[in-house]
Formats: C-alpha cells, structure tokens, sequence
C-alpha cells in the first residue's frame, strides 16, 4: 500500500523538477537582483534616518523621473518640479506635524496646478496629470518606508515588508512560469498568472513566519495569526501596485519603465510594490501591534 501511494508522488516530484530545470536562468537579471537587495539592506542596517531618507529622496526622484519617462515627457522642466515637491511632500510626512503635511501637501498641490495652468501647452497637456498623480505616488507613499525605519525596531520591520515583497516576487516569478496557466489580467499584464500570484502570496507569508522564528522575540504582541494577515494584506496590495504600474506602461503602450536595472527594468519595475504595500504595512503595524 505504501509503494502505491508513493510511486506516484515520486513521479509528481520527478516531473516537477524536470520542469523547472528547463526554466531558463537569466544571470544578468539574478546579479542585478543580488546588487539591489545587498544595497537596501545594508542601508537600512548601516544608515542612520537622514541617511535613510538620502536613499528615499534617489528613490523618489528616479520614480518620478521614470514616470514622465513613460510617457516621453523627459525634459526637465517636465519632471524636475514635481521632483522637488514630491520630497518636499516626503520630508513634511515623516519629519513633520500633520497639520504641516496637510499645508505643504496642499501648496505642492497648488503650485503643480499653477504651473501647469500659467504654462500650459498642447505638449505638456499629458503632464497635468502626472504632477499630481507623482507627488502622492513617489512622495507620500515611498515616504512610509523612512517613517516604518523610525518605527520602534524599525530596522527589523522594514527588513520583514522587503522579505514579504522580495518572497511574492520571486514565488510568484517561478512559480507562475512553472504552473502558470490562467492568467491573472491579460490586458495589463500578459505573463501574470493566477497560480504565480497564489504561489508568490504563499511564499510570502512562509517568508514571515520564517521572520517571527528567527527574530519574533522582539515583537513579543505578534502572534502567528496577526503575521499572517500582515503578510497576507501586504502581499495584496503590493500586487495591486504591480498591476498599478502595469497599467502606467500599458497606457503610454512602454515594456519597461527604463532600463537603470539590467534584466528588471527601470526603478518602477523594482519598488512598484513597494510603494503601495509600504504605507499599508506602516499603519496595520502600527495600530495592530505596537499600539497595543
């Protein structure tokens, strides 16, 4: 009976692995993953916050950059004052009151919409849009990773939302090009598949529950099930930034966001989950355990 049982698996198994020795294995891609993950991870461990926030305001500047790059408004009068602004939005959000953010937020707002009302033109029509939209999507939302690293063990919480984000994006990577076959949005993203987004989804919080064992001591109000729903919903709303982007290509009809990263992309194509996964994960950390 046993032999019966296990002969079959072993076939299972032996398939499976045969299938994934025929994935194609792209150096150049794997070695420029390493290089980006060493560097956030030795600045989030060797930095201290204003040097944190220098590694935020690159980050903030290349997305926005990348931004009116899809859309090939990459002149600089195009970009660089939503750039400015956009850290101003960021500095105000982490370093300063609410009261402030809501003032500075709003005059970044105001002045965008001047500009582009003084010195509008049917070429810059498409970057109206895109002043707004970039201070709130590069600014305010990348601002909460610097926010998240001032956290009580901030270092260790923002060490868990990279190891949630890199583990959905690497499951979901191999996962979906070894059992893919439903796809998941066709018209934003043609090589998304369901069975990627639940094997990524399922990695990821293998990946935090990895993270409470090793290290969950220094979280002592966690338990399993609160890493679980905090892994869960970051994985969540981190693909919806995925597809978020996927929809910013779609629409300017780009592959890529740029081409700063070999084998992945631009900026964008690296932190997209990032962006909308971090202020989520800020807030349900916040409130679920370190207030309690």
């Amino acid at each position: 009976m046993k032999e019966k049982i296990s002969y079959p698996l072993l076939k299972i198994m032996k398939k499976g692995l045969e299938d994934l020795g025929k994935l194609k294995f792209d150096f150049k891609r794997f070695i420029a993953g390493i290089a980006f993950g060493a560097l956030i991870i030795l600045s989030i461990f060797l930095l201290n916050t204003s040097g944190f926030f220098f590694i935020c305001v690159i980050l903030i500047s290349l997305s926005v950059y990348e931004l009116f790059l899809i859309q090939d408004l990459n002149k600089p009068d195009f970009f660089i004052p939503p750039i400015l602004l956009s850290v101003a939005v960021a500095y105000s959000n982490i370093f300063l009151s609410a009261d402030l953010f809501v003032l500075i937020l709003f005059t970044a707002s105001f002045l965008l919409l001047l500009k582009d009302v003084l010195f509008f033109n049917s070429e810059k029509d498409r970057s109206i849009y895109l002043d707004l939209f970039s201070i709130i999507y590069a600014g305010f939302f990348l601002s909460f990773i610097v926010k998240i690293f001032n956290l009580p063990q901030g270092k260790l919480l923002l060490m868990l939302l990279f190891i949630i984000i890199w583990a959905s994006d690497i499951f979901a990577y191999y996962g979906g090009r070894h059992f893919g076959k439903h796809f998941l949005h066709p018209s934003l993203s043609p090589k998304k598949t369901v069975e990627g987004a639940i094997c990524g989804f399922a990695g990821a919080i293998g990946a935090a529950l990895i993270f409470k064992i090793l290290v969950g001591n220094n979280f002592e109000q966690a338990n399993i099930f609160l890493y679980i729903l905090i892994a869960g919903i970051t994985v969540i709303v981190g693909m919806i930034g995925d597809l978020t982007e996927s929809l910013i290509k779609r629409i300017a009809g780009k592959k890529d966001s740029g081409r700063i990263i070999p084998g992945h992309g631009g900026i964008l194509d690296r932190i997209d989950s990032l962006i909308l996964a971090a202020p989520v994960f800020y807030y349900m950390f916040f409130y679920l355990i370190l207030k309690k």
